[in-house]
């Protein structure tokens, strides 16, 4: 194999590479914006059982002892 061919089989290597890192980092990127809209869902999730615990101690408070 000439000198110019393993150039161009290593550019291809080369080439083929970059590919994989761009589609990498685009799932990674993927990922990070799943992962945040998922955090912003158990935040909310979580405000919300604050809420409901508040609401129904709120509500036993209110309830006549027996």
């Amino acid at each position: 194999m000439s000198t110019e061919e393993h150039l161009d089989r290593l550019t291809g290597i080369v080439e083929s590479l970059a590919a994989t890192v761009v589609a990498h980092d685009d799932q990674i990127g993927n990922l990070i914006t799943l992962a945040d809209k998922h955090w912003a869902e158990i935040v909310e999730l979580r405000r919300s059982i604050a809420e409901t615990d508040r609401l129904w101690q709120a509500y036993l408070k209110r309830l006549p002892t027996q």
